[in-house]
């Protein structure tokens, strides 16, 4: 019957995080701060037309406030592009390298990825004017970075954005 006691009565005197230490490093990961800090678009028109393609090298930076060193184990998400008063989905992107984020600290995250004429058919013409005439444009990144920590695995959603133009 002690026994019965004795588990609540830990609880109670220690805290959740004795039970479950990854319950510390779940609420370190949810204030992580993500920040599309870097776009850098480059378009390589061919012809025929459809070997036409987009470049992109983009950079996330991650800061992290808590005293918790963190490993992401995957970062992706949907890239899309808020031009000429529309928001277009380019694709999706993913992170190759997890990230090893330490305390009180900031992590880049680097990807460089390639959409395909076929891919962007429908925003070609959005996207020539923000990357080739510098028209006004927004691109945004909403994502999810993956953590597995002491055997659980949970996910952290993110979004952010970088407007580029004149």
């Amino acid at each position: 019957m002690r026994r019965l006691w004795a588990m609540p009565a830990l609880v109670l005197l220690l805290g959740c995080e004795a039970v479950n230490p990854a319950l510390r490093y779940q609420e370190a990961a949810r204030k992580l701060r993500f920040t599309l800090d870097r776009v850098e678009p480059r378009i390589e028109v061919a012809f025929p037309l459809e070997q036409s393609r987009l470049r992109l090298r983009l950079e996330v930076g991650v800061d992290n406030p808590s005293d918790q060193r963190l490993r992401t184990r995957r970062v992706s998400g949907d890239l899309r592009l808020n031009a000429r008063g529309a928001d277009h989905l380019l694709g999706s992107v993913s992170f190759p390298e997890g990230a090893d984020i330490a305390p009180r600290g900031r992590s880049l995250l680097k990807v460089d990825i390639t959409f395909g004429y076929a891919d962007l058919k429908t925003v070609w013409g959005p996207l020539s004017g923000a990357v080739a005439h510098r028209e006004l444009a927004t691109w945004s990144l909403a994502g999810e970075a993956r953590f597995e920590i002491l055997g659980l695995e949970f996910g952290v959603p993110f979004r952010t954005s970088k407007g580029s133009g004149q």
